[in-house]
């Protein structure tokens, strides 16, 4: 049976929107450990904690896996790569969005060209991707829901404010933004491609 995971990045603030197990990536462990949250990993180069804060996340880590501070990939990514070795899917991840743009971009692309399902959740946002097939999608908290072409791709929207009809969506193209499902569930349908999907609850976002 597959087993979801959530991967708390350092730039989490907490662990609520933690699904099934934890790994703490880096400083992100010392957010679950100041949670008192059990953590089934603890990985990264930790350059960023001190000695106090090091004992916290090892007393709340049933491992702990430390990493040299010059290496060829992020913490993130290490720790995906276990997770992936694991069997865990879907792979969350939290507290990746704001912060240092250069690591916003890299876990988006964690998001896009996995091989696995990885879900980039913080508050107001999730992220995830679709592979070619048929999605539904419940209305919930998330107001806005928009669709990019990750590669070519041809969708159908049913059930949405802004509906399509095998619609070719090239990269780049912006149609897919801003959307809102109108019935209790709506229906993605891929023929060929891949989106990325993101959904957003804050209308201020709203552009």
């Amino acid at each position: 049976m597959l087993k979801p995971c959530t991967i708390v990045l350092g730039m989490a603030q907490n662990c609520d929107q933690a699904e099934g197990d934890l790994i703490g990536a880096d400083r992100g462990a010392l957010v679950c450990a100041r949670q008192q949250r059990r953590m089934v990993m603890a990985i990264g180069d930790f350059d960023s904690v001190n000695a106090e804060e090091m004992t916290m996340i090892r007393q709340y880590a049933d491992q702990v896996e430390v990493l040299p501070v010059m290496k060829d990939e992020t913490d993130a990514l290490s720790a995906l790569h276990w997770a992936k070795e694991q069997g865990y899917q879907p792979i969350i991840l939290t507290g990746g969005l704001g912060g240092r743009q250069d690591h916003q971009l890299a876990n988006l692309l964690l998001v896009m060209y996995q091989e696995v399902p990885i879900i980039l959740r913080e508050k107001n946002n999730e992220l995830s991707c679709l592979e070619p097939g048929r999605h539904v999608f419940k209305a919930n908290a998330a107001r806005f829901i928009s669709f990019f072409a990750i590669e070519p791709a041809v969708i159908t929207l049913e059930g949405f404010l802004y509906p399509l009809d095998h619609y070719f969506m090239d990269r780049g193209d912006t149609i897919g933004i801003s959307n809102e499902i109108v019935d209790q569930e709506a229906v993605v349908t891929l023929d060929q491609g891949r989106i990325l999907v993101v959904r957003c609850n804050d209308a201020k976002l709203n552009s």
